[in-house]
This record gives structure tokens, sequence and C-alpha cells, in this order.
């Protein structure tokens, strides 16, 4: 989205960026959306990073030339390899644990065939000097990725991109970010991880890119820095140009080019209001979870590695209430056999060893990943993932049944939670596998805790509608909005295009909600809600009227969310529910809870959306 403001035109800034701004623009003056990925404001002049694969130039080389050109580029890959060393090495950048994970995965793909041999077997096949052959190889490889649908996929491929981009640099000669000594914001295509990890934290004060995700490496990298940054924000190189002044708003994931004197001094006005109201928030994490009624709310966190189990801790988590498995598969490019998955069970159990935890097994698609010689799923959300995949895979899927059961010893709160399932018979085949499992460590003498409660993801129509039936099989639900909302309403939650059909405030999907609730209840089962509404300051006090009492979100939001809990009745959050499933459109219920939100928190409410 882009709201442009007209040269000496008088108008009030438009609704949906911040109220209250009058102003005279001088220069055009554009608002820019995009995702947010690490929250902040900063304000400052660009630093234009262009994607240097666009300015290559496509010729042939002579034959002659073949050995200086492959030369070259090994230099080049030495070159990226010792900055990674340089990274590892130096003493005053401490790395979290994972993001020494990322950077060693980084080592790893360098030292990949498509690096070491495509590229000069290109060179020397169709005597393209080594950016062209880079270039050409790369293309061929993303159209491989695109076939895997997914947004861990395209992040897989930004992976290679990314390395692709250090090692022309090198050839180059071009500014490292290292080299910055002023502060300045860094607007971008995309930014690789080994960059964000050179980046003088001192003088870059924010990052805005056309491309990337909230589950890039360099968003995790970024987040953990606490930069303020926008990912996905379409055709901002269009709108920028060198030594503009710009603000990246992080909060609210929009970015202003060239913003006139008031805005800015608004916008500092803001930093001062944001910064003062993190405090206040994060001083509930030490405070008992509970409602104004005295209603004790549980506030779990989701993670999937150990620097966000790290955030949850000092964030007060009162346990992990969803613990993604796939990340450390994806980024390893393999199926980790059970010594190796039982290692890292180990790690994250007992960095919450005194809190409940609860592993979900695998949740990605597709054969690709399991070395399956299935052929490829042309519709991963609809066909061969998750536990589809390891119904028929039960050795890969003993493999990590085992390796939980075996880290058990390490906590004694584990919980396993089983994703994408949609009958009865899906549970108790889960079930026969996990008992033979128990069984054949049992048989080797192993240790391990018995009878840990396995749970189901309710994500799935089919699942909700058999909840009171399913109830009966399982210890536990964990509500999966995400998925409940894409599967319900027919819409791909990744596709823009039908961005404005996927509604989490559908009253089909709030009903779906409500009746698994009601069933798990009944059943006297514990049931949570894990999905991205759950961190949504604006459906909290919704949830708690249908009943949930055990929230799991992002690690940094449990403050955010704690504190709307902290200042709530379930009395009246019973009356938001009794108003809302009256109401027929998602609209209307927006709306509805806007008001809501604007009435009992209007701070929050000023803090996360526009009015």
């Amino acid at each position: 989205m882009v709201i442009e403001f007209e040269k000496n035109k008088k108008s009030a800034y438009n609704s949906r960026v911040i109220k209250n701004y009058l102003f005279a623009t001088r220069v055009k003056m554009y608002l820019l959306r995009g995702i947010p990925i690490s929250k902040g404001i900063a304000i400052g002049n660009i630093l234009l990073r262009h994607d240097i694969t666009k300015l290559i130039k496509f010729y042939r080389i002579e034959e002659d030339e073949i050995e200086d050109e492959i030369s070259k580029y090994n230099q080049a890959i030495n070159d990226v390899l010792k900055e990674i060393n340089l990274i590892k090495s130096n003493k005053n950048n401490i790395l979290s644990s994972e993001n020494e994970k990322i950077v060693s995965y980084y080592e790893q793909l360098i030292n990949e065939e498509f690096f070491k041999r495509n590229i000069e077997a290109r060179i020397k096949r169709e005597l393209y000097p080594a950016d062209v052959a880079l270039i050409y190889e790369l293309e061929d490889l993303r159209k491989e990725f695109e076939k895997l649908e997914g947004e861990y996929f395209q992040s897989r491929f930004l992976d290679f991109k990314a390395i692709a981009d250090r090692i022309i640099r090198k050839m180059y000669g071009d500014i490292e970010l290292s080299s910055i000594s002023e502060p300045v914001i860094i607007v971008a295509e995309e930014v690789s991880p080994t960059e964000v990890l050179h980046i003088p934290k001192d003088y870059v004060h924010g990052i805005a890119t056309e491309s990337g995700s909230t589950t890039s490496h360099a968003a995790i990298i970024v987040e953990s820095m606490e930069i303020p940054s926008v990912f996905g924000i379409n055709d901002i190189l269009n709108y920028v140009k060198k030594d503009d002044k710009i603000i990246v708003d992080g909060y609210k994931g929009i970015v202003i080019v060239n913003p006139d004197e008031g805005t800015i001094n608004d916008y500092i006005h803001l930093q001062n209001i944001y910064n003062q109201k993190e405090k206040e928030i994060f001083s509930v994490v030490r405070l008992p979870s509970k409602t104004l009624d005295d209603v004790d709310i549980k506030i779990y966190a989701n993670v999937s590695n150990s620097m966000e189990l790290n955030i949850a801790r000092r964030h007060g988590a009162g346990g992990i209430g969803l613990l993604r498995t796939e990340l450390v598969f994806i980024a390893n490019e393999k199926f980790l056999n059970e010594n190796e998955q039982f290692e890292l069970y180990k790690e994250y159990l007992l960095l919450f060893q005194d809190k409940e935890v609860i592993i979900r097994t695998l949740d990605m698609g597709g054969d690709k990943f399991i070395g399956s010689k299935t052929n490829h799923d042309p519709n991963p959300f609809l066909g061969w993932r998750s536990i589809r995949v390891f119904l028929k895979e039960v050795e890969k899927f003993k493999q990590q049944l085992r390796a939980i059961i075996r880290a058990s010893v390490f906590n004694d709160n584990l919980k396993i939670m089983i994703p994408m399932i949609s009958s009865l018979d899906e549970i108790r085949k889960v079930k026969e596998i996990y008992e033979e499992c128990t069984e054949e460590i049992k048989r080797e003498g192993k240790p391990f805790k018995y009878n840990i409660p396995i749970g189901i993801m309710v994500e799935i129509p089919s699942a909700a509608m058999l909840s009171n039936v399913m109830a009966k099989e399982v210890d536990f639900f964990s509500l999966g909005t995400n998925d409940l909302v894409q599967y319900t309403l027919a819409v791909d939650r990744n596709n823009q295009i039908v961005a404005e059909y996927y509604q989490p405030l559908n009253p089909a999907v709030l009903m779906l909600m409500r009746y698994t609730v009601k069933n798990a209840r009944i059943n006297k089962k514990p049931i949570s809600v894990c999905g991205e509404i759950a961190r949504n300051p604006l459906y909290v006090r919704l949830l708690l009227g249908i009943g949930l009492r055990i929230f799991s979100v992002n690690p940094t939001y449990i403050p955010l969310v704690k504190s709307i809990i902290l200042k709530s009745r379930i009395s009246d959050t019973n009356e938001i529910w009794k108003a809302v499933r009256k109401m027929n459109t998602a609209g209307e219920i927006e709306q509805f809870l806007k008001e809501d939100l604007k009435k009992n928190f209007p701070d929050i409410y000023e803090s996360y959306f526009y009015d």
C-alpha cells in the first residue's frame, strides 16, 4: 500500500496513519506498508543497497579466460568464508546460540555442490563469466523452489540468493556494511544474515526491505538485535533515492519516505511514548496472570529455537505451548536422526525444566525433506503434509517420537502434540506407534517418562466438528487458528491476491472455535489457542469470552497480552462473546472489537491501530 502526499498540498494525515497530523509538504511524502519484523521506531537518512544481481552485464568469455574466471570466483568464495569465520571468532560479537547455528548453516551452504561445482561447470560449458554463471544457476534453483509452496521454502531459496549476493559483491569490491561509520537506515531489496551480523548496531538504526518474511533467518537475527525493521515493502526502491530521510515504524509495519518536520517531531514524541509504554508493559512480566475477577489465565510461548526459548524466559512465559520442530530440519537440509533430535530436545527441555513444554511433531509438507521417492505434491497445503507424511513414513515418525520420549527425563512436564489431525483413525494410529516406541525404549533399558500426555492441533474443520469424540481419545487440544481460518474459508493465507478473504473473525471460524472449547470443557480436557490471533490485542478479550484460558504466543508479545488480561474481567469478556455471536460479518465484529479496545485500552489501541 502506498499513500502519496502531493507537493505544497495541505491535507490531514490519512486515517490509516496516526491521527491529528496536519501539515504542508514541500516534497512528495510517501507512506508504505510492509511486514513488521522488529519493534521500534527509527528516523534517519537512508543507505541504499541495490540488488547487485540486477546490475550484472551478460556476455561470454574466451576459452583462455576460463581459468582466470574460476580463480576469481574461488577467491570470492574464500573471502566470504573468511568473513563467516571472522564473525564466529570475533570475541566482541557475542552470538546467541541460534545466531551461531545460522552462521554455521551458511558456512555449510557455501560448501555445497551448487556453489562449488555447478558454477565452475557452467563457466566451462557455456563460457559465461562467473557472475553470469551464478545468476543462471540461481534462476534454475529458483524455479525448483517455486514448486515447493510455503513461506519456509521461499526463505530457503533466499538463503542461496543471499550467499550468491555476497559472492558477487566480493568479486565487484562493493562497499561492506561493516564499514558504516555514520547513522543510517538501510533500504534494500533484502539483507542476508551474514550482512546483518556485520552491521555496526551503533550506526544502523533501522532496516527496510522489499522482500523477506517473518521466518527468514535475517528476520530472526534482526529481531534478536532489536533493530527496528519492516520487510516485504512492495517497490520501496522506486520511492527512495540516495540520502532521502525516512521513518521506519516497526510496530505498525509502515515506512514514511521524505517526512516533513512536523511528522518527524511527532514520531520523536511517539518514540518516547513507545519506550515508556514498553517499560510499563514489561513491568507486568513477574505479576501473576489473573483477571480482575481472579481467574487464572496461562500465557505460554510459541518458539522454534533456543534463542526464542531464552526470550520466552525473559518475558515470563508460563511454559511453552508450541515448540515447532521443523525449522531446524529445514536449516540442516536433512532429516535429523534420533540421537541428533534427542540432543536438540534435551537442550530445549532443560531451558524450561520447571515449566510445561509442548513439543509439536514435524509440521511440514512434502517428500523433498524426508528422502521419499513419492512424486512432488502439487498442493502440499491440501495434500501430503504433516502427520499424513509420517503415518506413511512410520520409521521416520518413530525416530522423532523416540527422541522426544527419551528426552522426557529432562522435564516432567513434557507433552507431545500432533498437527494436521482430521480423523479419529489418525489419532488411534499415532497412539499405536507411540506405544510401539515406548515398548522398544523399555526393552533397550533406556530411561523415559511414562504416560506422556498426547494432544492434537485442532486446525482442520473436521477435527473441530469431531472434537467431542476426539476429546475422549487425547489429553489436550490446541486451536491452530492460522490453518483453521485457511481451511474453513478455503483461502491460502500466503496468497496476497486473496488476502481479503482471510478473516479470523469470520463467524464460521469463531463458531468452530467456540464449539471446540465447549467440547474440551465437557470432557475436562485443557485447550489452548496458539495461532497468530492469540497475540493480537484486538482479539484477546474475545478469546477470553469464547472460554479460552490458555494463550500461547510469540514470546515478545507475552507482556502485551498479559497487560490486557490483568485489566479484564471474565464477566465483561462473556458479554463481548454474547454480542459477537449475534453478528453476521467479520467487518461488524472487527469494528465492535476495535471500539471495545479503544474504550478500555486506549494506549494499546493507538499503538497498534489507525483511527
